[in-house]
Parts: C-alpha cells; structure tokens; sequence
C-alpha cells in the first residue's frame, strides 16, 4: 500500500507492554505479566519495524500492561479493567489519566489533520496486535487477521489491498478478515470513526503469536 500526499499515515500499539506502574507492580503475579493476558506478545517488535520502515507521521505505544488498563477500550467498558485492580480505587484513577493522555494524544494529532476545510487528506490508522494461537481450549485458524468495518467502502478497500499485499508477499499466509475479532467491537479505531467519519480509515492487524512464542 503506497501512500500518497493526500493519505496520512499514523501507526498505534495499545498492547504493547506488560509493564505495571511501581506502585501496582505488586498487584499481578509475575507469571501472569508473562502472558497474553498481559500484552500482546511480539506486536511492538512489529510496530517498531513498520514504524522505522514507514515512518509514519504520527505513532505510539502503550507502555502499561491492558491489566492496568485497556488503552483499546472505551474507559466505561467494564474490561477496560482488569480483575486485579477493578476494585482498586487510586490504581483506577492513575489509569484513567493515563488512558485519557494517551487517547487525547491521538484524537488531536487526527483532528489536526481533519480540521483544515481546506485540505482533503484521509488518516490511515493501523493499530498493530497480536493474538494466542488457542484460546479456551480453541485454535484460532489463520496467520494474520485485518480488522475494519465492512459497511465503510474505503476501509474494505484499504483491507482488500493489504490483505493482498501479505498474500503476495507470503502466500503461504493464512489471512482473514475480522478474525479472530469483529472490526466494529469496541476499540480505538471504531471511537475514532465515530467521531471523525469518512475521512478516517482504521484497520487494525491482527497476528498469530505462534509466530513469536
């Protein structure tokens, strides 16, 4: 997928720690920081590669584990939390100031993009993940996953290009759309179609851990 003056390119890694704030560190177990659960295992490797490769205009990386909070959540969604500080209270209220800074950082670098009548550039978001090759005693069947809302033509296109670009860059790749997740649950990328429309295109990747366990 080439990109053109007229398509800004910002890349994002909600996943991509397993780090604990200090003060929480004590509050999940260690072998627990280990896992998927955790982070997204081998996503920022990724990120940073496409990031040195692409050098996109705009990009960030979580540097909390989702068990402190889940940067891809809306903040009222209830897993935005995880068991472990749930119920937490000053934990929770760092969190959310952290998810805000984070979420507001992009929000605006898009806006400033968008805002201007007088230029007519699209933002492509691609949000870099992961996923367990096996979950709940089921093997997530494919490679890659490319997450977006098929009802928005431009990202289905967006989509379709990609898809066909791995595919003839590996073609022993298993690829598939909206798996092992749909592209309109809640996250990022659908928050930021809500509030920015067509001009927005966010697709996230999804990619085997398999690859990197």
């Amino acid at each position: 997928m080439k990109q053109t003056a007229s398509e800004i390119l910002i890349l994002t890694c909600e996943h991509a720690s397993n780090k604990l704030p200090a003060t929480f560190k004590s509050s999940v177990p260690a072998e627990v920081l280990k896992t998927h659960r955790a982070y997204d295992i081998g996503a920022v490797q990724v990120f940073r590669k496409l990031v040195k490769f692409a050098k996109p205009e705009f990009f960030s990386e979580g540097k909390y584990s989702r068990l402190f909070v889940d940067l891809n959540r809306t903040i009222t969604n209830k897993s935005a939390f995880s068991d472990y500080l749930r119920d937490n209270a000053k934990a929770k209220a760092q969190a959310a100031t952290y998810w805000t800074e984070y979420r507001t950082a992009i929000e605006k670098f898009v806006e400033s993009v968008l805002k201007p009548k007088t230029q007519a550039a699209t933002i492509v978001h691609l949000g870099i993940h992961s996923f367990t090759p096996e979950l709940n005693g089921k093997v997530r069947n494919t490679d890659i996953g490319i997450l977006y809302d098929p009802s928005r033509p431009q990202e289905r296109a967006y989509a379709n290009v990609i898809k066909a670009e791995i595919k003839r860059l590996y073609p022993a790749m298993k690829v598939r759309f909206n798996y092992p997740y749909k592209g309109t649950s809640d996250g990022l990328t659908t928050t930021l179609r809500k509030k920015f429309g067509q001009r927005y295109v966010g697709i996230e990747i999804e990619i085997n851990q398999k690859f990197f366990l």
